[in-house]
């Protein structure tokens, strides 16, 4: 009861006041090791490609394929996606492309996640989208919400819509995809505003670029600042 009312503390922040300004403890020093995995490489997908661009649209790396019952995890040291492990039959393939948003670090440590509407597309590869929405999500980590995005269409909008049968079929699936894991949960909470989805965006970024020092302790995000490329 008490994870649950947690989350709906949570929740509410995020409908009303935006994402959380403070990037847990443990999320920072997830991020020096990440940075200091990445420092070997010259070129490296997380750290150098940029999260939003000029004209607005989202960069995404995809690890997971729609369809895909491997789970594939970006490994920061190695500068490419890994294989974690292969979900259980009943759990089905992921319903939706499933990524990260580069030069961005989330509550839990990781980037930012993403999900690309549309049809499968090939792990390893970094597209280009518009956001159009957030999925809320808790897991055993904390805080994992996901911006969704759509891919580019020839005039710059977007392909695909978030329908009420993507949110229906998607959060269903991020409801049941740990039950088999012991000791590991998830709770989707809602859908959220492409502006919400755009806020996550910006702040995951902030982190990434202002947490980067912080060798002890949570790190603050301090005043609104706009979003710097």
């Amino acid at each position: 009861m008490r994870s649950v009312a947690l989350f709906c503390v949570v929740l509410s922040v995020q409908l009303v006041g935006g994402p959380p300004a403070v990037l847990p403890e443990a999320a920072a020093a997830r991020l020096a090791q990440s940075l200091n995995h990445a420092r070997s490489h010259t070129d490296h997908v997380w750290r150098d490609t940029g999260a939003l661009n000029a004209d607005g649209t989202l960069n995404a790396y995809v690890e997971i394929a729609r369809g895909d019952q491997r789970k594939w995890e970006y490994d920061m040291q190695r500068n490419e996606r890994a294989m974690d492990r292969v979900l259980p039959r009943g759990v089905g393939g992921y319903p939706v492309n499933y990524g990260f948003v580069p030069q961005t670090i989330s509550y839990d440590g990781d980037p930012l996640d993403v999900l690309v509407l549309g049809p499968s597309i090939p792990g390893g590869r970094l597209v280009r989208g518009v956001i159009v929405g957030l999925m809320h999500m808790e897991d055993e980590k904390g805080l994992d919400s996901k911006v969704v995005i759509s891919r580019v269409g020839p005039h710059g909008r977007a392909m695909d819509r978030l329908t009420s049968a993507d949110r229906s079929r998607i959060g269903d699936y991020f409801e049941r995809y740990k039950l088999h894991e012991s000791g590991k949960f998830s709770s989707v909470g809602g859908w959220g505003t492409r502006a919400q989805g755009l806020a996550f965006v910006e702040s995951s970024h902030r982190f990434f670029r202002e947490c980067r020092d912080v060798l002890r302790g949570p790190c603050r995000l301090i005043g609104n600042q706009p979003y710097i490329r």
